[in-house]
């Protein structure tokens, strides 16, 4: 929009408070599709509230001042803008002013890679929103925590929290938001490889999308899919959509989506074997990425571009690459080690999670009951991406962290017994190697299968990290856990693994630990790794079980 369109909606040099409220509508309104005219409407607004010495006025056109600067990658100009209204918030003591200050300036330091501060103002956020009664803030927190995860790729913390976004924003008449939501859980998905419920997710984002003001949005949507295709090995379909991905950004000047499309674009050109092709378009993304100086995408590429010239026989260039690649490395490491969620920060989160269930119980009970099957099917759907491992069936370390201090204390108030069970894959590298990755996938779902198959409903078998699982045994004490254990240990090594691969054999090796009163998680985790420490010492495919500890022992 032309400047000398907007001069309708400036407030007249003798103002009154509805002209200026008058320009801040239309700034927002114009927000999405014509941010530089939101930003000459913010600046109008608040040099006019600046005169009248309207506070709340001056912080609604700071807010929107900050949100257009933050967009037009004005980071530090955003900031200051945020930092004014915060401080006007304060002032007047509005909950809402405050945290969608706070909510701008975690957006800020993301985009500066501050991530610790980052997480300090989406937790301010959240419980300014909750004292405010705004879900949207609720909403906005949660995908904004989810990805603080996603960036340090803890993917099943961020699907959990993104998974709360998406349960929100469907109590919210608010496609822009639903959408928004959707579309970062997809991504995530994407990254734990759960394919299908991506696609279904970004296939119900296009259905709601508001277009055309939500183009970068379509880009990000088709980017995804062509992902998906790709990791399906679906070269047409991929290519074609990560063409209209990268079409759709150049249309958008968005120069990030314009590197990730480059990238993928490279990635599919050298799974087709078209090494050149790949460098190429790799090269171009390079060259977007210095101009953005971002880090992250950099790495990723001289990573990529020293695969390709190693392929090709090319070890100078190949060699330049890597030592680029590792100095991005290193400097991103040494950020990630500081950017680690502290223990205050995590109880302030559970704090704010537990008013949040309490509030969501209320709008269930109100809402929730208008709801068709079908939407409480997805709802299903989300909770097990969250919670349940996507390559086995099994739980997941999330649902592990938070399920077996539950048992233990239900355990210490019943006086019952409870066992947990290390169970791991047998030289599982070698099946790796030596059949490849597919097969070793389908090793480990069909001996979780297996497994499952001889559990309680009771118990709870999760994956602790790569071949590792743990087996929570309620109510059974050190020798009926023995038992399953070694039910467990027959039934994989008497399966017939050549229909999966001839001559494959499968084997796992099992530790058993009783938990005792005054026993706590870390040390009944450390015994039965012990005991399965013994039974791999001792030449796997057996059961080893934790020796009992003595009344007297120190707990």
């Amino acid at each position: 929009m032309l400047a000398s369109d907007l001069r309708q909606f400036l407030p007249p040099q003798c103002c009154v408070p509805d002209d200026i409220s008058r320009c801040l509508q239309q700034g927002r309104y114009l927000f999405t599709s014509h941010c530089e005219s939101s930003l000459i409407l913010a600046q109008a607004a608040l040099d006019s509230a600046s005169m009248l010495e309207h506070s709340a006025l001056q912080a609604e056109a700071l807010i929107l001042l900050g949100q257009s600067q933050q967009v037009l990658q004005q980071t530090d100009a955003a900031l200051a803008s945020f930092q004014r209204a915060l401080v006007l918030g304060k002032r007047l003591e509005s909950c809402a002013i405050q945290s969608a200050a706070c909510e701008g300036l975690a957006l800020c330091y993301q985009n500066l890679r501050q991530n610790p501060k980052a997480l300090q103002a989406w937790l301010n956020a959240l419980e300014l929103g909750l004292q405010s009664g705004e879900p949207v803030r609720y909403i906005q927190a949660y995908l904004g925590i989810g990805s603080l995860y996603f960036q340090h790729e803890n993917y099943e913390q961020a699907c959990y929290y993104q998974a709360q976004a998406v349960e929100w924003s469907q109590l919210q008449d608010d496609r822009d938001l639903q959408a928004k939501a959707r579309l970062h859980l997809a991504a995530t998905l994407i990254k734990m490889n759960d394919y299908s419920l991506a696609e279904q997710l970004l296939q119900q984002t296009e259905n709601i999308l508001l277009l055309p003001v939500r183009l970068s949005w379509q880009a990000e949507i088709n980017h995804y899919l062509g992902l998906i295709q790709m990791a399906r090995q679906d070269w047409p379909r991929a290519e074609h959509y990560f063409q209209a991905a990268h079409a759709l950004n150049v249309t958008t000047a968005s120069r990030w989506g314009q590197t990730q499309s480059l990238i993928s674009l490279g990635q599919l050109s050298a799974r087709k074997g078209d090494l050149q092709a790949a460098i190429a378009r790799l090269q171009a993304a390079l060259l977007l990425a210095e101009q953005q100086a971002d880090d992250h995408l950099r790495q990723q590429i001289h990573a990529e571009l020293s695969a390709l010239y190693e392929a090709q026989g090319d070890y100078v260039r190949a060699t330049t690459h890597h030592i680029e690649f590792h100095q991005f490395y290193l400097q991103l490491l040494k950020q990630n080690a500081s950017d680690q969620l502290d223990a205050l920060s995590s109880r302030r989160l559970k704090q704010a999670e537990i008013k949040l269930q309490l509030l969501r119980s209320e709008l269930e009970v109100k809402q929730l009951m208008q709801q068709r099957s079908l939407e409480h099917e997805r709802m299903q759907q989300l909770e097990n991406a969250a919670f349940h491992d996507a390559l086995t069936g099994a739980f997941n370390r999330h649902a592990l962290d938070e399920q077996l201090p539950v048992l233990l204390q239900q355990a210490r108030q019943d006086g019952s017994t409870l066992c947990l069970i290390m169970i791991d894959f047998d030289h599982f590298k070698q099946v790796n190697d030596g059949y490849s990755h597919q097969v070793g996938d389908d090793v480990l779902k069909t001996g979780i299968k297996l497994l499952l198959a001889l559990t309680r409903e009771t118990d709870l078998l999760a994956r602790f990290g790569g071949e590792e699982f743990v087996l929570i045994l309620p109510r059974k004490n050190a020798q009926l856990a023995r038992r399953v254990a070694e039910r467990m240990r027959q039934e994989i090594e008497q399966f017939n693994w050549g229909a999966l691969a001839p001559g494959l054999a499968v084997t796992i090796s099992l530790g058993c630990a009783q938990w005792h009163s005054g026993m706590g998680i870390d040390e009944l985790m450390a015994a039965a790794d012990q005991a399965l420490y013994q039974a791999k010492h001792a030449g796997r495919n057996q059961v080893c079980l934790a020796p009992a500890r003595s009344a007297g022992a120190a707990p």
